[in-house]
């Protein structure tokens, strides 16, 4: 695969992508649906961002559909001022379709004590059931093609639309979802865990454009690693290259 031109190298980013999980949730799907713990932590995400939002970037806000999600991205959007800013609904984004509710339940209270809930992400990356029987949940592969599916929505509207040097997504989704990116670039396990991320957790996205129009440049951190990877449009997905972050990036 070839590697990274020069003038790939020292290109500015056109993008950044904040993409969270929701803070700590009640899971009863009302209000923002967020803990005392979670609100304050969203909060405090929006505060620590102030420093990090050029306001001549342009600037999008998106959620999936969940209470959860939205209180997240409406108590960020605060503590970083941008109050301003309309939020979005993105319906890819939301969390994986449970089709078989009580045989969930049944599946968490199997994962046994000090696990519950966070647990499952564990077993939905071990267990081959998850990707195998629809009628118990929406298989894996799924989850990760609206992800990749939502990425390249949003490099189209980008590409109509975009004015600023550079735009700045805040997005806030699930960890059913965000766990496929952080697998494709890094591998679950060499991050340390499997239920990536937890709580509030991001993964910082900085998008690149290159030579070819089919195939994005970008630099993926998560919870102190970094690595350069290519998205290709054509068929949605993650290339891993054979490099080092370019000084540069």
């Amino acid at each position: 695969m070839e590697g990274f031109s020069q003038q790939e190298q020292i290109k500015k980013p056109f993008l950044r992508i904040t993409l969270m999980r929701h803070e700590e949730p009640f899971y009863k799907g009302k209000g923002n649906d967020l803990t005392e713990k979670g609100a304050e932590g969203a909060l405090e995400t929006g505060r620590s961002m102030v420093e990090t939002i050029n306001t001549k970037d342009e600037l999008y806000l998106l959620s999936s559909p969940s209470a959860r999600t939205r209180g997240t991205l409406k108590l960020v959007a605060e503590g970083a001022g941008l109050n301003d800013v309309s939020q979005r609904s993105v319906k890819t984004l939301r969390m994986g379709e449970i089709r078989d509710i009580e045989r969930f339940k049944e599946r968490i209270a199997e994962l046994g004590d000090g696990q519950g809930k966070e647990g499952i992400a564990r077993d939905q990356y071990t267990d081959p059931v998850y990707e195998n029987d629809p009628s118990f949940i929406e298989p894996n592969s799924k989850k990760k093609e609206r992800l990749y599916r939502s990425f390249e929505y949003l490099l189209r509207w980008l590409s109509k639309y975009q004015e600023a040097d550079k735009a700045h997504v805040i997005a806030v989704s699930h960890f059913e979802i965000i766990t496929h990116l952080i697998h494709d670039v890094f591998g679950i396990k060499n991050v340390g865990k499997y239920n990536a991320p937890s709580f509030g957790e991001k993964v910082e996205i900085e998008g690149y454009h290159t030579e070819s129009d089919h195939r994005i440049l970008l630099k993926v951190s998560y919870n102190e690693h970094s690595k350069v990877v290519h998205f290709n449009r054509l068929n949605r997905s993650i290339e891993i290259e054979d490099s080092v972050v370019p000084e540069s990036l």
